[in-house]
């Protein structure tokens, strides 16, 4: 016999993040299966991300036609940004591909650009480079900022410096001194590919393919490297290199990645890591550089796959996203899994990417989220790091279509910007800002609930009503209701309309938001008719974003208990 009919409310819904490792059987209603395209708001809940917003409207570079091309395509490949000679640079590497009338390659150009703000839009200028060895590896090129200079590393080629005017070799700048002892020179230009600005000093390492060795300059001289002579040519050089071939606690690894934090150095291998101490003063001196710890099976997946948080160092190793806070902190093994929540889902993605040097890890401090990138699958995993969700683990949502292959944030006269290195549509740079994309095609936040019992696990379940509470700005939207009764559907969906408050009703220099401030999110409740039954419920909601922004406040579900099956 059937029971009263009841209203069960779920609050804030789905802002522990995406749980896909814990048993449906005894589900938490704060963690979803399904959260794309979300964030977790500054209310706790989860919301619609922000779009990727047009930045530059031109790229202007230089290049050869080759002969019968038909078109050409720009790819914005790493960016990276600096204070030079007192002005903040945004620089990216660009390539441009012209393929034939078959769609085959025919030529690649590989340029090093600026933005440079032009009538009120940005564009990208080249900045001329000085003759590489391979060009090409440019597009895997890492950018670093130090003492007032861009220095740019890529794989086997002399490292490029830019002073805010031009872009020189660093071989060829005044004063250079190459690896040397007393055997002669040991490499003629540092052309490594791995590095780290840190403590006063550019560390490298790949220089002649060798992985096993870091190369470190003198103290606040990049000009200045090794000088291993019985009589040296400076004797205050306090530049060396570093071999951790021995060192290694699985007896062979190589370097893909060297990061500083904490007044440690960090040497990341692909299947262990090395922990330094004494890097901040004369590493050569008594009592300078010392192995602190060796930490074997762990490591890094790639070069940019690191993120410094500030309070902690995450990097990404096979498993997912690690913290190397309990390593600064009690020198052991121990090291917390940030992907607990979703870590099949996130090895299985990180095993499936060929080309490791791709995955990128950055943090966006305004927005307080970690992004974890997948270019090639154009997908990202993104943590909250304010606070872990009841498991320990981050919370943790998934991005599509990411149309970026890296991004870059930075702090400029008081407002925090968001810049991504588009790679395609030749956008050259986007912006994380608004709701509106570049291309002004809505994009799609959903929401999918976890196996849902009500605590009765037994009944047999007759949705009569569910009711969405939902806050949205500046424009109405489409969205679409979902429920079902097995495991991974939705399959019942109704369409509604999401209504927002409009930006502006009046003359926007009588009636501003600069004088009555900025509109209100308009918080409503939509009220949905359902129909079925079955002994559990799923829940979804999908939201089309253009322009308009959508978080979901809170479910109640209407619903007869009927009898135990």
């Amino acid at each position: 016999m059937a029971q009263q009919q009841q209203n069960i409310t779920i609050s804030a819904p789905g802002f522990y993040g995406i749980n896909t490792e814990d048993s449906p059987l005894t589900p938490e209603v704060g963690y979803c299966t399904l959260g794309t395209n979300c964030v977790v708001d500054q209310l706790g809940r989860i919301g619609a991300r922000k779009a990727w917003a047009e930045d530059t409207t031109a790229i202007n570079v230089v290049f050869t036609p080759a002969p019968g091309a038909v078109s050409e395509s720009y790819v914005t490949h790493t960016i990276g940004t600096a204070v030079v000679g007192g002005t903040r640079e945004i620089l990216t590497i660009v390539s441009v591909t012209q393929v034939d009338g078959s769609n085959a390659e025919l030529q690649s150009d590989y340029f090093l650009c600026r933005s440079v703000a032009r009538s009120g839009t940005f564009e990208l200028d080249e900045i001329s480079l000085p003759t590489l060895t391979t060009p090409e590896n440019l597009k895997n090129a890492q950018i670093l900022a130090f003492n007032e200079k861009v220095y740019i590393l890529s794989k086997g080629n002399d490292i490029v410096v830019y002073d805010g005017t031009s872009a020189t070799a660093l071989s060829q700048a005044a004063g250079f001194l190459s690896p040397q002892d007393d055997t002669g020179t040991i490499a003629a230009t540092i052309n490594g590919d791995v590095g780290c600005s840190a403590y006063g000093r550019l560390w490298v390492s790949g220089v002649n393919n060798d992985y096993q060795t870091i190369y470190y300059s003198d103290l606040l001289l990049p000009t200045q490297w090794y000088d291993g002579k019985a009589v040296p040519t400076d004797a205050q050089n306090t530049s060396g290199i570093i071999d951790v071939a021995q060192y290694w606690p699985n007896g062979i690894d190589r370097i893909v990645g060297i990061e500083a934090h904490n007044g440690f150095l960090f040497i990341f291998g692909r299947q262990s890591i090395l922990v330094y101490t004494g890097a901040s003063a004369d590493p050569a001196d008594a009592g300078g550089l010392e192995l602190q710890d060796a930490i074997p099976n762990i490591g890094l997946v790639s070069r940019d796959a690191t993120a410094n948080i500030g309070s902690d160092l995450l990097f990404v190793d096979d498993s997912g996203i690690r913290s190397a806070g309990r390593t600064i902190q009690e020198k052991s093994v121990p090291m917390g899994d940030l992907t607990l929540n979703v870590r099949r889902d996130v090895t299985q993605v990180i095993a499936k990417t060929a080309d490791k040097s791709e995955i990128s890890l950055d943090y966006w401090a305004s927005e307080g989220i970690v992004v974890l990138l997948f270019p090639s699958g154009r997908q990202a995993y993104v943590m909250e790091t304010s606070m872990p969700s009841p498991s320990g683990g981050l919370k943790v949502t998934r991005w599509t279509d990411c149309r970026f292959n890296r991004s870059v944030y930075l702090e400029s006269e008081g407002e925090a910007l968001i810049f991504l290195a588009a790679n395609q549509d030749n956008k050259g740079m986007l912006r994380y800002d608004g709701y509106m994309q570049y291309d002004n095609q809505p994009y799609e936040m959903h929401y999918q609930s976890m196996f849902l019992n009500f605590g009765q696990p037994a009944n047999f379940k007759f949705l009569k009503q569910i009711d969405f509470t939902l806050a949205a700005t500046e424009a109405p939207s489409t969205a679409y209701a979902g429920w079902g009764y097995d495991v991974n559907s939705t399959d019942r969906v109704k369409l509604f309309i999401v209504d927002a408050s409009p930006a502006a009703l009046y003359d926007e220099g009588k009636f501003s938001s600069a004088k009555f401030g900025a509109q209100q999110s308009t918080v409503r409740r939509y009220k949905i008719n359902t129909k079925g039954s079955g002994e559990n419920v799923v829940i979804g909601l999908r939201v089309d974003i253009a322009g308009n922004s959508c978080s979901l406040q809170e479910i109640n579900v209407q619903t007869l208990l009927g009898r135990i099956n």
